[in-house]
């Protein structure tokens, strides 16, 4: 795996979405803390839910394709009220949003873990935001 992001470095991404979670976009739920921590590329993937739990089921790429595997830290806090949540979505510079396989699962019922969300997405696509 290699720690980068296709021209954009990951400190340059995780700034672009910290400033989207200081502007309260990048919170999914109130008493939902998600902190994005680690951005790698990489030809394999696991498709674990979030929070990580028995599903472990893979997926490689196909020739000319990669995945983006963003790392996210939650802390729920005791004013969390669980509710369903979209899957996250990144976006790349010219805008096309790309989905991941991976889901929320029981949310609030671990106090603090982190989730590597993969999303596929063509060689080389530099991006933009969470």
């Amino acid at each position: 795996m290699k720690n980068v992001f296709a021209g954009v470095s990951t400190a340059v991404l995780l700034a672009v979405v910290a400033s989207g979670q200081a502007a309260g976009k990048a919170q999914p739920l109130p008493g939902l803390d998600a902190t994005v921590t680690k951005v790698e590329r990489a030809d394999k993937a696991s498709l674990r839910d979030c929070p990580p739990g028995t599903n472990t089921v893979s997926a490689v790429t196909r020739p000319g394709e990669q995945f983006v595997l963003v790392t996210v830290g939650f802390k729920v806090s005791p004013s969390f009220t669980a509710s369903p949540m979209k899957r996250p979505t990144v976006t790349d510079v010219a805008d096309k949003k790309y989905n991941t396989a991976s889901t929320f699962v029981d949310v609030g019922s671990v106090p603090e873990y982190s989730c590597t969300f993969p999303f596929r997405v063509p060689e080389g696509t530099r991006m933009k935001a969470l």
